[in-house]
C-alpha cells in the first residue's frame, strides 16, 4: 500500500563510449595512384564525351530555324537596318504659345487670384466672429 499508484519502469541507457568508433575499413591503408605506366596521353581524362563541345551552339538553332520557320513575325519590324541601331531623326520642340494665348492665360490667372483673395477675406471675417463668440464678446 505505500507504493506509487503507477509504476514507471526505469530506463537504463547503454553506457556511452569515451572515444568514437573508427569508420568501417579504417585499418585498410590509403589506396595509391597507379604509376606513370598506367597513364595514356591519348585517352580522354576529362570524363566528358570526346565529341562534347565540338558542335557550334549557334549553328544548330540556325539550321533548325531554316528547316522550320516560325509563324511569328520577325523580331525587328522597326524599319531600321538589322546591322545596328540607328537613332531616329531629331524632332523639333513644339513652338512656344503665341501672344494671344499668353494674354488669355494671364487674364485667367488674375481672375483666379482675385477670387482666392475674396474667399480669404470672407473666411477671416467668419473666423473673427467665431472667436469673439467663443470668448463671449458680443458684436
Amino acid at each position: 500500500m505505500g507504493g506509487p499508484s503507477h509504476v514507471v519502469p526505469e530506463n537504463d541507457p547503454p553506457p556511452v563510449p569515451y572515444a568514437p568508433s573508427p569508420p568501417v575499413g579504417f585499418d585498410n591503408p590509403i589506396p595509391t595512384y597507379p604509376g606513370s605506366s598506367g597513364y595514356n596521353p591519348f585517352e580522354n581524362p576529362s570524363g566528358y564525351p570526346s565529341d562534347y563541345g565540338t558542335d557550334d551552339p549557334y549553328l544548330t538553332p540556325a539550321q533548325y530555324n531554316a528547316l522550320y520557320p516560325s509563324s511569328c513575325p520577325p523580331v525587328y519590324p522597326t524599319g531600321y537596318p538589322v546591322q545596328g541601331y540607328q537613332y531616329p531623326p531629331y524632332q523639333q520642340p513644339p513652338p512656344p504659345p503665341q501672344q494671344e494665348q499668353t494674354q488669355e492665360i494671364l487674364q485667367r490667372l488674375d481672375r483666379v487670384e482675385h477670387e482666392a483673395n475674396e474667399t480669404k477675406k470672407k473666411h477671416n471675417s467668419f473666423l473673427k466672429g467665431l472667436a469673439s463668440l467663443i470668448k463671449g464678446k458680443k458684436k
